[in-house]
């Protein structure tokens, strides 16, 4: 028996020692942020979260358990994130601030984090910025418009009556500008507060309301005869100003002549304008008119933020053959305007075609796709193509290049676009499944009437 009992024993023992030696034998477990998150040869994420969540921007924060290098890609929940940070200074921490955020929505994020030794972790996270502010307080630095110190796109509606104001908000307009007939700002500030910015766009009662970002100067000032010495004079807040297109070479100039308009742009803080080639002009081959004249206003304007007001339906020319108001023209004129530099976008007249709303709700949705490149100063892109309608421009951001090009044209058409330091590198087709690879700056693609292309090359490395 004591036989017995001594060799069942001896075996308890050499199994507990093999079990113990195999436990000590395997790598240790990593210790996940999230679900995502990966760690190869003890290479992890140790945190990762958010620091000050703003309704324009916010901070993400991580550590890892050794020094490395990051990159951040990131974007609106629901489309495809193609907007891209890269960190290469070797830390254990490491904090980014990202800007020109959209208020109340959801953003994700992915982390790749590289050790020294090349040894990878990814981990994933999502945040929701915070409601628009009650309290905005506007300045312009680079071109670009700041609300409460953070980048700000404005997409503008027009003294717009409050049974509007719901559908506007759903298409995504962030900025009111209102006034009479049927609204004032200080009844309006009470129902957006924390959905929208307003601006005051009768210059007739100068205002000055806790809220306001500001306030419109007189609509097409240059074609009233003012002068930067006339205008009236505006409350503290945001000046915006809007001019006709008599500026621009597509246009014949004003009596007092193009020496007119460098008071008046230096007058205002945001400087837009209006052409309407299709419903006020009547003339569909004025089309590609939008970037020319975007560029010329840049060119007046060159560190001032500026915006172009988009035609969304029939005016003066109705639904003449060539001329109506569609969501192809609706998208076309709007890239045109950002193509060639726009930092906002607004809409007019106050009531849009019940198939406006639609379409500007996904305009809204892809610049806040790209918001942060948009902001970034256009790049030139030379475009040779059969047809003279297209036009194209750049932003690069992070090492990024967004490439903006719109067939304007009434013919579909063949066209290469160069842009130096595309060199040989995959781009995305936004909005479509599609990759297009560069040949020594170049890239070539089919472009059908008011065809709207952007292409996302993504960072190098």
């Amino acid at each position: 028996m004591l036989l017995v009992l001594g060799v069942a024993l001896l075996a308890l023992v050499s199994v507990a020692y093999l079990l113990g030696y195999r436990a000590r034998s395997r790598p240790p477990a990593a210790t996940p942020v999230d679900s995502s998150s990966s760690s190869p040869l003890g290479f992890a994420f140790a945190s990762a979260g958010l620091v000050g969540v703003s309704s324009y921007s916010s901070s993400i924060t991580w550590t890892t358990s050794e020094p490395s290098t990051g990159l951040l890609q990131w974007g609106p929940v629901g489309v495809e994130p193609v907007l891209w940070e890269t960190v290469r200074r070797l830390d254990t921490r490491h904090v980014v601030r990202l800007q020109g955020l959209a208020p109340s929505t959801t953003y994700h994020a992915t982390i790749l984090a590289s050790s020294i030794e090349r040894k990878t972790a990814r981990t994933d996270l999502s945040f929701t910025t915070s409601p628009s502010p009650s309290q905005a307080q506007g300045r312009v630095r680079r071109g670009v418009l700041l609300v409460n110190g953070e980048q700000f796109f404005p997409l503008l509606s027009w003294q717009q009556c409050p049974d509007q104001w719901q559908a506007s908000l759903n298409a995504g307009i962030n900025l009111f500008a209102v006034g009479s007939p049927c609204a004032s700002p200080s009844s309006t500030l009470p129902v957006l507060k924390g959905r929208a910015l307003v601006a005051a766009a009768d210059a007739a009662q100068p205002m000055s309301e806790p809220g306001l970002l500001g306030q419109f100067y007189p609509d097409e000032a240059d074609a009233r005869g003012l002068t930067g010495t006339s205008l009236p004079a505006l409350p503290a807040g945001i000046r915006f100003l809007t001019l006709t297109a008599h500026f621009a070479s597509v246009a014949a100039p004003l009596p007092d002549g193009p020496g007119m308009y460098a008071g008046l742009v230096a007058a205002a803080d945001v400087v837009g304008f209006d052409l309407y080639p299709l419903q006020e002009l009547c003339r569909r081959d004025l089309l590609p008119a939008d970037f020319d004249a975007q560029q010329q206003l840049e060119r007046l304007a060159p560190s001032k933020p500026t915006f172009q007001w988009i035609e969304v339906r029939g005016m003066r020319c109705g639904s003449s053959p060539g001329v109506s108001i569609t969501p192809a023209t609706i998208r076309a004129e709007t890239w045109l305007a950002l193509a060639a530099g726009a930092h906002g976008i607004a809409f007019f007249p106050p009531d849009w075609d019940q198939n406006a709303a639609p379409t500007i709700r996904g305009i809204a949705d892809r610049i806040r796709q790209l918001e942060p490149a948009l902001l970034q100063s256009a790049q030139p892109v030379h475009v040779e193509a059969a047809a003279p309608g297209v036009r194209a421009a750049a932003r690069v951001y992070h090492d990024a290049i967004y490439v903006i090009a719109v067939n304007a044209g009434t013919k579909g058409t063949h066209v290469q676009l160069t842009l130096p330091g595309l060199r040989n590198r995959t781009l995305l087709v936004l909005g479509e499944s599609k990759t297009l690879s560069a040949h020594r700056d170049a890239l070539t693609d089919w472009l059908a009437p008011l065809a709207v292309r952007i292409y996302v090359a993504p960072p190098s490395n």
